[in-house]
Formats: structure tokens, C-alpha cells, sequence
């Protein structure tokens, strides 16, 4: 976009996802280390100079795009939350639309978790606080579930991040047993109902 031409809010907006969905491709397939501004810049259509008018580096991109899908998939929670009257069945959906978060997002929350440490703190910051309020949305339903006796008393923190955790090894798993709708099924069916023998089989 040539400089002195002046976007609506709309517009912006609009050239941010478009920023947004070039980096996050990108990164996906060379990776954040081999992934550059300019190259981001070119495939976006932009001047480098352009693009630093909506980030400054990549760590804001990618954090930003976080932000962003996080903020989406609590409102699905929430909607979830006020829609299902069964914590069980509540679970297995917030979980199921875990699974679908879009693959490239995927591939940007795998390198936060593994590479975090090395954003600077501010971006640390709002990247904890993001995990944090995804996290705390869904350990309400397992609190809940436990406050109507529907779930053990149990470490609903814990829980949530061994779900969380359960899904990132079904996404990345070298060797399926199922689909991935199908392998989650099956873990949370152990999750809410164990292992031990003498417990109602499922299929």
C-alpha cells in the first residue's frame, strides 16, 4: 500500500490477519528461525517498512496470533459452558474444538512452548497471560463438574494442563492408533473414567 494512502480501522484490521496468515504459513513450513520480515513483507504485498507499521518483529506476530486464537476459543467455551448442562459432555466438546485449532497455529503454539524463554519479558508476559485465562476457563467446568458431585475431587490445575498436554500428543503423534477425533474420544474416556478393570467399555 503506498504511503499517504489512509486505511479505514476496518482496512487495518483487514491487512493485520492478512500479515498474520502469511507469517504463521511461513513459519509453518521453513520454521520462525528461517522465517524473516522480508520475506513476510514480499508475500504479504508490502514494503518492509509497511509491515513495521503494524509489528516490529516477529515475536509480535506470532504472540499477537496467540492472543488472538486464544481469545477465540474461550468465547467458544463460553459458549460451550452456557449451552451444555453436562460437565462431561462439556469437557469433550471445550477438548474436541481443541483439536481443531488450524493447523498453522499449531505449528506457532508447538514453537512457544518449546522457545518462550527466549521472547523478551513482555511478550513472555502476555503469552502467560493468554495460557492462563484459556487455562482458567476450562478448569471452571472441571470445578464445576466437582461442586455437582459429577466429578472426584481432584487438582482441576493439574487436570486441565494433563488434557491440554494429552491433545498436543495426539496432534503430533508418529504412530496413530485412530483419528485424531477418535484417539481423543478415547482419552478422555480414560480421563473421566480410568483404566481399572471392572469400568464400562467403550467403542
Amino acid at each position: 500500500m503506498p504511503k499517504g494512502i489512509m486505511l479505514s480501522p476496518q482496512q487495518q484490521e483487514a491487512r493485520r490477519e492478512e500479515v498474520i496468515s502469511v507469517a504463521l504459513r511461513l513459519i509453518a513450513e521453513n520454521g520462525f528461525q528461517k522465517t524473516s520480515m522480508r520475506e513476510i513483507a514480499v508475500l504479504a504485498n508490502m514494503g518492509k517498512s509497511s509491515l513495521y507499521d503494524y509489528f516490529k518483529t516477529k515475536d509480535e506476530i506470532v504472540v499477537y496470533a496467540f492472543e488472538k486464537v486464544i481469545e477465540e476459543n474461550i468465547q467458544i467455551i463460553h459458549k460451550i459452558i452456557s449451552e451444555e448442562s453436562s460437565p462431561e459432555q462439556c469437557i469433550r466438546k471445550i477438548m474436541l474444538n481443541h483439536l481443531t485449532v488450524p493447523k498453522q497455529y499449531r505449528s506457532v503454539m508447538m514453537w512457544l512452548n518449546a522457545e518462550s524463554d527466549y521472547l523478551e519479558e513482555d511478550y513472555r508476559n502476555r503469552l502467560k497471560a493468554a495460557r492462563y485465562k484459556y487455562q482458567d476457563s476450562i478448569q471452571s467446568v472441571i470445578e464445576n463438574g466437582v461442586d455437582a458431585g459429577v466429578f472426584r475431587r481432584t487438582d482441576a490445575a493439574l487436570m486441565t494442563r494433563l488434557l491440554l498436554n494429552s491433545v498436543i500428543a495426539i496432534v503430533y503423534t508418529s504412530r496413530p492408533s485412530a483419528s485424531m477425533e477418535k484417539m481423543l474420544d478415547e482419552t478422555m474416556n480414560i480421563f473421566l473414567h480410568g483404566i481399572m478393570n471392572g469400568g464400562k467399555d467403550y467403542d
